[in-house]
């Protein structure tokens, strides 16, 4: 069996450093010495008694993931694959920190403040959760709290890590006005935070070429895919009035393009689609999908680390995650 002592004795350093480094005190290390040991550790084979750590430090090493239902009648989040990649980069970087990560699928505020501290739970991080859900959370909240894409301004023990919405959207709208496109729909399941931003910022791409937008250019689904598939019917007249349509995510532009086959459309040729996030599937659909390019992975990396921040006291800044246009076939030129 390795113990500390051994890791410090194949490193050179003395226990007590690699204590701190294995208790997540790193700010007593420098980088240099802790990436020799966290190298140590896994060249060594170390295994750490979670149960002897947790006496150690006083606290849990269990951070909390939040995924929030948005209600009882509702897809669950992880059939998005956004989520299952955010919630998987999430894992792995919390477990680089040796903590474990806690998932919460729940529906309320309150259940929320029981599971912390009946796990009594290290930190937070909220990846879907609205502003005023949010803040309600943050109130009755006494962990560090880091949300992802929600639209609240920092706070003490409180840091929102963001994508730039608007500028994905204007990017589209632009590249869609370039293209030759005068008659685009915005898709989305509501007109909130994310989703708000990023058809502000269409219609603002769309407005400069001389393309007005009107809030009926926003079309509003449902968040069950049975409801949508009776929407997008109900709406075809619509669709056929359009030559361009944006979704505000990957996995609603992707389902579309199934659907809308079965409607009898020709993507690009009869309707051109776009999504938001380039997910990992997007580029292998037919035809491969335009989007707006986000890094899942980096946004994850961000919150674990601005998570950890709040919990050691060192102070994080509120960040935003620059956007990129993914030209693909599945907008075609007019």
């Amino acid at each position: 069996m390795v113990r500390i002592k051994d890791i410090a004795d194949y490193v050179g350093v003395s226990a007590t450093t690699v204590s701190n480094v294995l208790h997540g005190k790193n700010q007593r290390v420098s980088p240099e010495t802790r990436q020799r040991i966290e190298k140590a550790i896994k060249d060594l084979g170390y295994i750490p008694n979670m149960g002897a750590l947790m006496l150690a430090q006083e606290k849990s090493c269990i951070i909390g993931v939040i995924l929030f239902a948005k209600g009882i009648k509702n897809e669950p989040t992880m059939t998005d694959p956004y989520y299952g990649s955010l919630v998987g980069y999430l894992e792995q970087y919390i477990k680089e920190r040796h903590h474990y990560m806690l998932m919460l699928t729940v529906t309320n505020v309150e259940d929320i403040i029981r599971q912390s501290k009946a796990w009594d739970l290290d930190g937070l991080i909220s990846c879907n959760m609205l502003p005023d859900v949010l803040s309600h959370l943050y109130s009755l909240s006494q962990i560090p709290l880091v949300s992802l894409d929600a639209y609240m301004e920092s706070k003490p023990s409180f840091i929102n890590i963001g994508t730039d919405d608007f500028g994905g959207g204007y990017l589209m709208g632009q590249y869609l006005a370039s293209m030759g496109h005068r008659h685009v729909l915005m898709v989305s399941d509501n007109d909130q935070g994310v989703e708000h931003h990023r058809w502000l910022g269409l219609q603002k791409g769309l407005s400069e070429a001389g393309i007005p937008m009107t809030g009926e250019q926003h079309l509003i689904v449902s968040n069950l895919y049975e409801e949508r598939l009776v929407q997008y019917k109900k709406h075809k007249n619509l669709l056929k009035q359009q030559t361009a349509l944006f979704f505000s995510s990957d996995y609603y532009a992707m389902e579309a393009c199934f659907i809308l086959r079965k409607l009898g459309f020709r993507i690009p040729e009869d309707l051109s689609v776009a999504g938001f996030d380039d997910l990992f599937s997007s580029r292998f659909i037919t035809p491969a999908l335009t989007t707006i390019r986000q890094s899942i992975d980096r946004k994850a990396k961000l919150a674990v680390d601005a998570l950890f921040s709040l919990m050691d006291g060192t102070g994080y800044h509120k960040t935003v995650l620059p956007v990129e246009l993914i030209r693909r076939d599945s907008v075609r030129k007019l």
